[in-house]
């Protein structure tokens, strides 16, 4: 009983958010493109933020400073 209604409530939501998708594509599909990229930008943003402090902790490593030193300074 509970997958049945899973499902239908699954297809119900993928298909009203492909709809609203396709409805604001077709009505202003430069805004449309305009959010994408600025979500895309979000994205590359964060992971080279995520990067460098991965870099920053690689180095201190290095260095020689423990783990909890680590979390300390980042």
């Amino acid at each position: 009983m509970k997958s049945n209604v899973l499902k239908t409530f699954l297809l119900g939501a993928t298909f009203g958010m492909g709809m609203t998708i396709l409805s604001l594509y077709t009505q202003k599909p430069g805004r449309f493109v305009a959010s994408i990229e600025a979500i895309a930008e979000r994205g590359r943003a964060r992971r080279a933020k995520q990067e460098e402090k991965e870099l920053r902790r690689e180095r201190l490593k290095a260095a020689g400073f423990l783990d909890e030193e680590i979390d300390g300074i980042i």
